[in-house]
């Protein structure tokens, strides 16, 4: 998934957060289709699109690669300057509520992980509300783990998450 589908991750992001009970589990609803592509068009990012058989977008998940911008979760783990670059987030992962319960979002992480194998990249790092038991499952399920929990986006509680990007392949 490349920025020209912006749009339709937006529709998908938004629609999922519309439908939410509590709001502050996704921390989207100042983010716009230009949010998305702009940090698409970040040097390394890209976007995971989860489709049906028959086209229908139901999940999504962003991989950003900030380099030295502050949004580099490496910030808040206190990494020294020369770590930006190898760090990526893992931003606004999002299922279709009528998909959700089939792996589907531990599936992009893993995806995620495979499409960033023999990059600069070796450290994928996250945020997830701690009020939001079934996200971060399936975060610690791929391998990921809390490493601290602080404030973030206008004061809303996050854990955030790191995991390590395994090299090589299971062939290897």
């Amino acid at each position: 998934m490349g920025r020209e589908e912006s749009g339709a991750f937006y529709r998908l992001m938004h629609g999922v957060w519309e439908a939410m009970e509590n709001k502050d589990l996704f921390a989207v609803d100042d983010l716009d289709a230009g949010w998305i592509r702009e940090r698409l068009s970040e040097n390394g990012s890209f976007g995971i699109a989860a489709r049906t058989p028959d086209g229908e977008l139901i999940g999504m998940l962003m991989v950003c690669c900030y380099g030295d911008d502050e949004e580099n979760l490496s910030f808040d783990l206190g990494y020294p300057p020369e770590e930006y670059r190898h760090v990526c987030n893992l931003e606004c992962a999002a299922v279709l509520p009528e998909h959700r319960g089939h792996g589907l979002e531990h599936r992009m992480f893993a995806f995620a992980e495979e499409q960033l194998r023999g990059t600069e990249i070796h450290t994928m790092a996250m945020t997830v509300s701690p009020d939001n038991p079934p996200s971060l499952r399936s975060a610690l399920k791929a391998g990921f783990q809390v490493v601290l929990t602080k404030e973030k986006y206008g004061g809303l509680m996050r854990h955030v998450l790191v995991k390590t990007v395994v090299t090589g392949t299971s062939a290897d």
